[in-house]
């Protein structure tokens, strides 16, 4: 013992979404730029988007969200799903990046297998304890730990026995558009700037991206700009204006319009709504 501090991972919090809360807890893809998230598949399946792609999920699977990774739900896709998310701060794991399971290499849905009902009990306690983080905290951080080891397991197992499909890597252009209407989203940006900056033609730019991801590169930039806007109306007291300018909307009444059609309820309820979860 050298008498060294040793920092260990930290749970944050952990979310119930079940069928009668989706519509409220359902999250648009959003960042963490300091947590790692845990998303476990209790019951049902449907589809979860991380960095990007879509990937199919059903009861039994953890869907690994390294922090700085864009993730999110599709509240149509989702809707019969019963799952817990557990977010978990100061991972360290050596070669990866702080807050970070997974290499940018590694597909992000591993399956619990016949280990699924037990780490569904255990989502489940930790859960409950975490109601009381005044006097568990401790606690809940071993539990979480524990998932999160769990989870690194099932990763070396499952790639020692199968390498990753190929055909899911994203091509290089594609690649390159969706990390510049990353990096502009929160502006005024139209297809017809994109393709000139990238040095392509808005057809040959629309028609890779949405081969590759899905959807079309604009409704993409829309839906950036909803999950960063759940962000901040969650975890800050910023006026909907402010947060209407900051994301790049020319008036609130549009800011308004297209959240409420995204999301199902206009800034300020949703806002209202999250916190009297939280209550």
């Amino acid at each position: 013992m050298t008498g060294q501090e040793v920092n260990y991972p930290k749970f944050v919090n952990c979310i119930l979404i079940d069928r009668s809360s989706n519509d409220k807890q359902s999250h648009l893809p959003h960042v963490h730029e300091a947590e790692l998230e845990l998303f476990y598949v209790y019951a049902g399946e449907g589809e979860y988007m991380v960095d990007n792609r879509r990937y199919p999920i059903r009861a039994g699977d953890i869907v690994v969200c390294n922090a700085g990774v864009l993730h999110g739900e599709e509240p149509s896709l989702v809707r019969q799903i019963h799952s817990y998310s557990v977010a978990i701060t100061n991972v360290q794991f050596e070669g990866l990046p702080p807050n970070c399971l997974i290499d940018s290499n590694t597909r992000p849905v591993v399956s619990c297998g016949q280990l699924a009902g037990h780490v569904g009990q255990l989502m489940q306690l930790l859960y409950m304890l975490s109601a009381d983080m005044a006097h568990l905290n401790e606690l809940c951080s071993s539990l979480a730990c524990s998932v999160l080891l769990l989870a690194q397991a099932l990763l070396r197992s499952r790639d020692r026995n199968a390498a990753i499909d190929e055909q899911e890597q994203p091509s290089v252009l594609a690649h390159r558009v969706r990390q510049y209407l990353d990096e502009h989203h929160n502006e005024q940006l139209t297809l017809r700037e994109a393709a000139e900056r990238l040095h392509i033609s808005e057809y040959y730019l629309a028609h890779v991206f949405k081969q590759e991801f899905g959807i079309p590169p604009m409704q993409y930039v829309m839906k950036r700009r909803i999950g960063e806007a759940q962000e901040l109306l969650m975890n800050t007291d910023l006026p909907i204006a402010e947060v209407a300018d900051r994301l790049g909307y020319s008036s609130v009444c549009h800011f308004n319009a297209m959240f409420k059609k995204n999301v199902g309820l206009p800034p300020g309820k949703f806002r209202q709504s999250f916190h009297k979860e939280e209550e």
